[in-house]
């Protein structure tokens, strides 16, 4: 399976499962290995808060985004 996403990238939220977007800025900081089902990341913001989210959740950051 070939990721879309990337360590280090910078990242939005889009359609997160608690139904509103967070549109922080954040950092891909691990990608989380499973077998089966989406691929997972683990994603940190600049204030320290941390989440796991799939691929479908998220898009690219603008290339003028700043974390």
């Amino acid at each position: 399976m070939e990721n879309s996403f990337h360590i280090g990238q910078l990242i939005r939220i889009t359609r997160p499962a608690s139904g509103y977007a967070d549109h922080r800025i954040y950092c891909i900081v691990r990608m989380i290995a499973q077998d089966r089902g989406p691929q997972l990341y683990r994603v940190k913001n600049t204030v320290g808060g941390e989440r796991v989210v799939s691929a479908a959740e998220i898009e690219p950051a603008a290339l003028t985004a700043v974390p």
